[in-house]
């Protein structure tokens, strides 16, 4: 009885692991964004530990969204979680989004770093691991959108015009939960003047869309 008892133990204590994330030294059958989240490395996500971020994981499979202390005695919880994507709130201005991306030759993991509130203007920095989560080069994966790309110009003027009043541009990219594909939106709005913003919002792009083909992400037109 008392064998019984012990391996019973064993096991409940093995479960996050199982579900989440190999243990070290392993090797993952399935990446999924839950075990990317759970095994990053602290170079990429200091503010919440491996064990907490198991925490919120298991409570999340439980229905329960668990605000869990993080590093800067803050508290962080996960918004979003499907096989493929995840979303953590890390502070009031900061979120993680986690993506993987089916590639020919392996899986790709994309983290979106997001900082931004009512406050401060949405900005996003995208960088690309492969499954041992070495960094990539994003320039192998995609070219980030420029000021141009979201703006319809009828003429010279307006497209000056633009370049003038947006001369520090911010973009907030967010990946798709349910499919490969990822968005674009300028941010720029809200901290304008109402004036500035109304002479150029009419040739403004509401959102761009990324499309994934497996070796990098295409802008559409």
């Amino acid at each position: 009885m008392k064998r019984i008892c012990f391996v019973l133990m064993i096991a409940i204590s093995l479960l996050p692991q199982i579900l989440y994330g190999a243990r070290k030294g392993e090797v993952a059958d399935t990446l999924t964004a839950s075990r990317v989240f759970a095994d990053l490395p602290i170079s990429v996500l200091d503010l919440v530990d491996r064990s907490r971020r198991l925490d919120m994981l298991d409570y999340y499979a439980a229905d329960s969204i668990a605000k869990i202390p993080n590093a800067m005695e803050g508290l962080s919880y996960l918004d979003t979680v499907t096989p493929d994507y995840l979303k953590v709130v890390l502070t009031p201005v900061t979120t993680l989004g986690v993506k993987v991306l089916p590639g020919k030759k392996g899986d790709v993991i994309l983290t979106a770093y997001t900082i931004g509130d009512k406050d401060q203007a949405y900005d996003t920095d995208l960088r690309f691991y492969d499954s041992s989560y070495q960094e990539i080069d994003r320039k192998k994966f995609m070219k980030l959108a420029t000021l141009d790309d979201f703006f319809d110009y009828p003429d010279k003027a307006v497209k000056e015009l633009v370049a003038r009043l947006v001369p520090f541009p911010t973009v907030l990219y967010e990946p798709e939960a349910g499919g490969s594909g990822m968005s674009a939106q300028l941010t720029v709005g809200q901290f304008m003047s109402a004036d500035d913003y109304a002479r150029i919002k009419q040739y403004l792009r509401p959102k761009l869309h990324y499309t994934w083909n497996g070796s990098k992400f295409n802008l559409e037109k």
